[in-house]
């Protein structure tokens, strides 16, 4: 079920009076488990029989890779549990993308094979549940988790704890399981009202800016010929803030969720579009995936101890970020095209590095703002393959901004949500900004009433303008 849903409303109600009642009793992370199920459930009964055998997997492997006295016995299980994950993720997610591109290959040369793909149902967070399972198994191999979870009651919830099973953040074990084993802490006020703030401002990025943003780009990526090229310009920044409002606005709803009820989990966005260069967009994107990857991928084949591994390294790990989100060529490409990205700068880090030239004073804040600004275009720029159906659309929208007509239309569609998508992200621009220069600790000192205030804006501004649509979030469909 998803977050802007009313049955989310009750459930979450429900599982409120429950977590009253047994929080600090021996039955509550059954309940707690329970509750995940139910949660996930909603969707698809059956993707709760996937979720349980591939915990179960991973439970039986993890207690045999702890165990095991030899290397060999140790790689076995671990490899057990790789293939369980990984096999279960490509057929799931995969199979018809690598059969199709088999059967136009072959096609192409004069081979026809025809139609073998499957009528498959992706579940729900599988991207993200299998990459929390993996994880777990290879910190248990190399000794970053030193003790395997023995009961598997907890460690079903720690891969089904519903705030963040469907879209992240990817929580390590050694993060969660500690929590789990102990059961929910107990925090002072504050604490659980700076949650219930961080889900009020997620629920802000979403309804406010992300389902405003998202009538206008639909509409442009639907029916791409209708519209000219300022018409797409302004479509594909609209994309940069519904992709940013809608998964940072998720990821906030499950850390602030989930830090109401004792439960503490790593930050997943940190102001990504006032980043200076792509390195460091991905220190504030999605950051527990990114890390995620540099830990599991970027590192193991060697990371940057030479100049020729750092780039081999860093466009394969981009190609497999961009396979992750999807079975698309257009997700390929927008791993291709970050991965190029980052080896440029890299290379003009390089070059940079040997000028004398210096920036100080003005001249540096000058240029900062120029490279958040550059970076932001790229970006933007970027996002068009991640959005597009298909490789036809990139080229034909790509066209249709070369071709430079840039006159506003009269009667232009979508004009109120436009509006409204401007004043939610001017709000959020504010924000982001005091926040990047170092406000929200002062904030954070600040009485609860002024606190509160500034939540009841954020609902009221939301209520007046916000979509009340109930858009699914992005990132469910990976």
């Amino acid at each position: 079920m998803s977050f802007t849903s009313l049955n989310f409303l009750l459930f979450i109600t429900v599982f409120t009076a429950g977590f009253m009642a047994m929080a600090r009793t021996r039955v509550f992370t059954p309940f707690l488990l329970v509750a995940s199920y139910v949660f996930y459930g909603y969707w698809d009964y059956r993707f709760c029989g996937l979720l349980a055998f591939a915990t179960l997997v991973d439970f039986y492997c993890g207690m045999k890779i702890a165990d095991a006295d030899d290397k060999q016995t140790k790689k076995f299980y671990l490899f057990i549990s790789l293939g369980m994950n990984l096999s279960m993720l490509f057929f799931f997610k995969y199979f018809n993308f690598f059969i199709d591109s088999a059967e136009v290959a072959l096609s192409s040369l004069g081979v026809e094979i025809g139609q073998r793909t499957l009528t498959i149902l992706l579940p729900v967070g599988i991207s993200f549940y299998t990459f929390q399972n993996l994880s777990y198994g290879i910190d248990l191999y190399t000794g970053d988790l030193k003790q395997p979870e023995r009961s598997l009651v907890r460690y079903a919830t720690f891969t089904a704890f519903f705030p963040q099973l469907v879209a992240g953040p990817i929580v390590r074990a050694r993060d969660l399981l500690p929590q789990i084993q102990s059961g929910p802490r107990d925090i002072p006020f504050q604490e659980r009202f700076a949650g219930l703030e961080k889900v009020v401002w997620g629920y802000f990025l979403k309804i406010g800016l992300a389902d405003n943003a998202a009538a206008v780009v639909d509409a442009r990526f639907h029916q791409p010929e209708f519209y000219n090229a300022l018409q797409h310009v302004m479509g594909l920044v609209c994309f940069s803030l519904q992709i940013y409002g809608d998964f940072a606005g998720y990821s906030l709803i499950a850390i602030g969720l989930a830090q109401i009820f004792g439960y503490t989990m790593c930050q997943n966005f940190a102001r990504p579009y006032f980043a200076t260069g792509m390195r460091d967009f991905w220190r504030r994107w999605h950051i527990s995936l990114s890390t995620w990857f540099r830990d599991y991928v970027y590192v193991p084949m060697g990371g940057n101890r030479t100049r020729w591994l750092r780039t081999r390294n860093i466009v394969i790990t981009m190609l497999i970020s961009g396979l992750w989100h999807g079975a698309n060529w257009t997700f390929l490409l927008w791993g291709a095209l970050h991965g190029a990205l980052m080896v440029a700068e890299d290379a003009l880090r390089w070059l940079g590095s040997k000028s004398p030239i210096r920036l100080t004073g003005l001249s540096l804040a000058a240029g900062r703002l120029m490279m958040v600004g550059v970076v932001f275009v790229i970006v933007t720029l970027t996002w068009l393959p991640f959005r597009a159906d298909n490789l036809h659309t990139v080229w034909t929208i790509l066209g249709i901004i070369g071709d430079g007509d840039f006159t506003l239309p009269r009667g232009m569609q979508q004009a109120s949500s436009l509006v409204r998508v401007a004043i939610m992200g001017l709000i959020v621009l504010m924000v982001d900004a005091m926040i990047e220069k170092g406000a929200g600790q002062r904030y954070a000192g600040t009485n609860v009433i002024v606190r509160s205030m500034a939540c009841s804006f954020l609902i009221l501004t939301m209520l007046l303008f916000g979509s009340f649509e109930n858009h699914a979030f992005i990132y469910f469909q990976f």
